[in-house]
């Protein structure tokens, strides 16, 4: 009974957003696309900008593992580029990864890691160009994203993100952001 209440407690907090000034505010974006592939989401929204509607697309994972108090989260943005795609992978300040512990594994086998200073301990992680089109391809192909740290509050945690559903999602986002004129 306690868990109901808590959960109704908190489905009844008002979700915070930032607007274009960085306040904590219901933001003006507008979803005109959605759609999810298990956990991953390929969305478009737009909002009026300057005389004209600012359109964007993006696929999203967000993984929120710790809830309150010990509040904790990862998550991936992939976004069109006019040379590809940009993905920015996040976590708080304060998360510490094991060496080799943030990687793709297909079949048992490392495809892909990171050992960047910034992606192993929550700072700012973002691939472009060559690079994150090859992490891109790395993605579609499937596996798991594994994820084997400590969060800012110092517990040890261990991810995993599926990636199965992952190409369906980047078809479906490359297919809207084109209709779009984002690509």
């Amino acid at each position: 009974m306690r868990r109901l209440a808590l959960l109704l407690c908190l489905a009844a907090l008002p979700a915070h957003a930032q607007d274009r000034e960085g306040n904590d505010t219901p933001g003006d974006w507008v979803v005109t696309h959605h759609i999810h592939f298990g956990l991953w989401d390929s969305v478009c929204d737009e909002r009026p900008e300057g005389g004209s509607m600012h359109q964007r697309c993006y696929i999203r994972y967000v993984d929120v593992f710790s809830p309150r108090p010990d509040f904790a989260a990862h998550f991936v943005f992939v976004t069109p580029e006019p040379d590809g795609v940009r993905i920015e992978y996040g976590s708080e300040p304060g998360t510490r990864f094991a060496r080799g512990g943030n990687r793709i594994e297909r079949a048992g086998e490392t495809v892909w890691s990171t050992d960047r200073a910034a992606c192993l301990t929550g700072g700012s992680c973002i691939f472009a160009g060559v690079e994150a089109m090859e992490l891109y391809a790395t993605l579609k192909k499937g596996g798991a994203w594994r994820f084997d740290f400590a969060d800012r509050h110092g517990y040890v945690q261990s991810l995993e993100w599926s990636l199965a559903p992952f190409a369906e999602a980047a078809a479906d986002f490359e297919a809207e952001a084109t209709a779009r004129g984002l690509r």
